[in-house]
């Protein structure tokens, strides 16, 4: 029995001895591949996969002042995301990461690890198979001025479902219009009766919050545990099997028809752009899925910012008001009137130029060791990017930077007066969707957001319509009666969004 007894005395310090070298062996295993694949340059937090989690909290507490004093102190720094270590290097370098090719540096690489793409939507974006941005960046791009008279009308409806009535209305802004541009989209991507179906607006909307959740969650994990967890927590199936079923009637109507006869329309640009295989009503749900998670969110929450800018700045209002009025009195609710609104272009583009929706623009994942100008080689499997919102608070940039000035990019008084004379370079560069070094809202290069034309009439239309028929205060219990008053922005990581429970009022303007 003592023999027994002894035995298995040994057996279980055996095992506890083996567990202990299992776990020293990892470490150990950790510390190699973090010393070997070290980048020689500053370092925002530790090494192991545990304090970068603690440094992303912290980075998360710090907010704007923390990136605005990296990006003063260092031209290149490592800073933590939950699934990775990112080095944030200042625009001086975008020309170099511009020219990379995607077999070097790529884009596909970055964006599927940090949304967790195989788990979260269903569908592993290869270089090859991004038929849908091809569908955004060209045929959406050439038909703005065609879809524009949907576009707008929808508008308008959905306005008037949420925001109708001359007696003042309190609401969560936010929340108010994710509906009204998930209409506004779906008008342009699905069409009339679907785009105003709540079931379908409803998975349009949740869809991309619980993909944005779940692979903050996946990437949590070791690597080597994320598919696991993915598998476990992913809902993409049942997401893409839901959409199918409200979707199908639609396309299998164009299914039906010769290629020649179909509308020319979002769904009939997927089908003459995907490959064969995929002529079926999931692949096509799938693609109006990531459609939708580009664009719902996004400009969702860039009306937010302007609204709440706005609202900080009570002064902008009526020379806005007036701009507006002139301008479609003269051209009507046009695309091209839209694009007659300088005062208002500068307004949102000084928003977005202070509330830019992330810290960071471009990331890239290395297939191949890249090495910039100043000597520092990213390595294989290492993630870089540019400081987008650092750049935006540069004075070198922007005289004045920390200030709001709602007109700063009309130039001096009466320089754009005569707008519709103005050379269209220039106006180009004054637009909210033009990608310049120092202005990166919509990235750089040619991964630049191509829905970014689409996205900036739809904005701009939205706030416009706003601006004209509504008069917007801060409610009593949000702003206390400060003046100046505007809810402080949220960080979640390297995440920067207008407070999505600030609460206004809102009534149609009295005659």
């Amino acid at each position: 029995m003592g023999s027994a007894l002894s035995k298995d005395i040994y057996d279980h310090v055996d095992l506890r001895l083996m567990a202990q070298t299992a776990v020293g062996v990892a470490v150990v295993a950790q510390l190699y591949r973090s010393w070997r694949n070290r980048i020689n340059v500053p370092t925002y937090g530790g090494v192991l996969s545990f304090s970068r989690l603690l440094s992303t909290i912290r980075m998360t507490l710090a907010g704007g002042d923390l990136w605005r004093g990296k990006y003063a102190k260092h031209s290149m720094i490592l800073m933590p995301a939950a699934e990775r270590w990112n080095l944030i290097v200042r625009n001086q370098y975008i020309e170099e990461l511009s020219r990379a090719g995607d077999d070097v540096l790529s884009f596909i690489d970055a964006t599927n690890e940090g949304l967790q793409v195989e788990h979260t939507l269903g569908h592993s974006t290869d270089q090859d198979n991004l038929y849908h941005v091809h569908v955004i960046r060209h045929h959406l791009t050439r038909h703005l001025g065609v879809i524009f008279p949907d576009m707008y009308d929808e508008i308008c409806h959905a306005y008037e479902d949420e925001f109708s009535g001359s007696e003042w209305k309190e609401i969560e802004l936010f929340t108010s219009m994710l509906p009204i541009v998930a209409r506004a989209s779906n008008r342009i991507f699905v069409g009339l009766p679907l785009c105003r179906n709540k079931q379908w607006l409803s998975h349009m909307i949740d869809g991309a919050s619980s993909c944005i959740s779940t692979a903050a969650i996946i990437n949590l994990f070791p690597k080597i545990l994320r598919p696991i967890v993915g598998r476990l927590l992913s809902r993409s199936k049942a997401r893409k099997e839901y959409g199918s079923a409200l979707a199908r009637e639609i396309i299998e109507d164009q299914l039906k028809l010769a290629p020649e006869e179909r509308p020319d329309d979002y769904i009939s640009w997927l089908l003459s752009s995907a490959p064969p295989e995929e002529h079926n009503v999931d692949d096509i749900t799938q693609r109006l899925l990531l459609s939708n998670f580009a664009a719902i969110h996004t400009s969702s929450l860039n009306v937010t910012h302007i609204i709440y800018w706005l609202l900080a700045r009570p002064e902008y209002i009526a020379p806005l008001r007036e701009e507006i009025e002139s301008v479609t009195s003269r051209l009507g609710w046009t695309k091209n009137g839209i694009s007659m609104m300088p005062k208002l272009e500068s307004f949102m583009k000084e928003c977005m130029r202070l509330g830019p929706l992330g810290a960071v623009t471009m990331l890239r994942k290395a297939r191949q060791p890249f090495t910039f100008s100043n000597g520092v080689t990213l390595p294989v499997g290492a993630t870089v990017g540019v400081h987008l919102y650092a750049t935006h608070y540069d004075e070198n940039n922007y005289p004045d930077a920390l200030k709001f000035d709602g007109f700063r990019f009309i130039g001096k008084e009466g320089e754009d007066d005569n707008v519709e004379q103005k050379d269209s370079t220039s106006k180009a560069k004054a637009s909210t969707y033009a990608i310049t070094p120092n202005y990166l809202l919509f990235g750089y290069g040619r991964h630049a957001c191509p829905g970014r034309f689409f996205a900036t009439m739809e904005v701009k239309t939205m706030v416009a319509y706003l601006i004209y028929h509504y008069d917007i205060e801060w409610a009593e219990s949000q702003s206390k009666g400060v003046e100046g008053y505007r809810p402080p922005d949220f960080w979640i990581g390297t995440s920067v969004i207008p407070n999505p429970k600030a609460r206004v009022k809102i009534r149609e303007r009295r005659a």
